[in-house]
């Protein structure tokens, strides 16, 4: 198997095999290929749960047709099954269709559905394309409700959702984005996000204070104080800016080996060493 595609496969496989009842023949996720299930299939092999998998590996091939082919020939060894109801809402929605996706959640009755937590976040994906934003919210809110079942990225979701609902907006979702960085601390893609919403709502305090919390906590800072740099810039403060930059200039460069990201880095960073300043001197 392609290194390209082996990551898509382990995380395809693993979110069909939850829900499943893995065999052995799953153990080893390299030797799982849609030419093999197929051989598998031909012998008579576990079919209701290879074609579950196929139909996931074709999803990732975006293979739709085919994908649709297999889950209508498991509909008919396992009708109604919770797994069954997960990949054709999985389905509908690589193709575009919520409408779709939300029935066939909607005519399951496995009493195995309600007790995954992934359904839920395909229910608030699909109602949210429909624009159906507060049903979505609900649902999202219902869901994050159970601690077990939070993540960063649903709450990043949950925080997307109240960015788009008026009653919410941008200090929603700082709430709702900080919250989470408390109970996950140093997790970039929350701090991220929350500080591209300080920094919109204009509440540079708040954005450097959640930055350098952070900073003594990781091991390499410098991407930590480019951003700083960059909120510290349009809070007025260029000298500071310059500071932070030059602070993480002089730690990549005092590495015995810049990779390629960290070369990048650095070239961001010159980049805005050499910019002129927009107040024309120090304070």
């Amino acid at each position: 198997m392609r290194e390209g595609t082996s990551a898509l496969r382990r995380w395809l496989i693993t979110w069909v095999l939850v829900g499943l009842a893995a065999t052995p023949a799953y153990a080893h996720d390299d030797a799982v290929t849609i030419p093999r299930l197929s051989e598998a299939l031909k012998r008579g092999d576990h079919p209701a749960d290879r074609l579950l998998l196929r139909a996931e590996l074709e999803r990732g091939d975006r293979l739709w047709a085919a994908a649709k082919r297999d889950l209508d020939r498991a509909a008919r060894l396992v009708p109604g099954s919770a797994a069954l109801a997960r990949c054709r809402a999985a389905l509908a929605l690589d193709r575009d269709r919520p409408r779709e996706a939300l029935r066939a959640l909607a005519d399951c009755t496995d009493p195995e559905l309600a007790r995954d937590p992934r359904v839920p976040w395909q229910r608030v994906e699909a109602l949210t394309r429909l624009g159906r934003l507060d049903e979505a919210a609900a649902v999202a809110d219902q869901a994050l409700s159970d601690p077990q079942a939070g993540t960063p990225e649903r709450y990043l979701v949950r925080a997307s959702l109240a960015e788009r609902r008026p009653g919410e907006g941008a200090p929603g979702a700082v709430t709702i984005l900080a919250a989470a960085l408390e109970r996950w601390p140093a997790t970039w893609n929350l701090l991220s996000r929350l500080v591209d919403l300080d920094v919109g709502l204009e509440r540079y305090d708040d954005a450097l204070a959640r930055i350098d919390e952070v900073l003594s906590r990781v091991q390499r800072p410098e991407g930590l104080l480019e951003r700083r740099g960059q909120v510290l810039a349009l809070a007025g403060r260029e000298w500071e800016a310059r500071e932070a930059w030059t602070t993480a200039l002089e730690g990549l460069e005092a590495r015995p080996v810049m990779n390629a990201a960290a070369r990048q880095l650095a070239g961001r960073l010159r980049a805005s060493l050499a910019a002129p300043l927009e107040n024309g001197g120090p304070p």
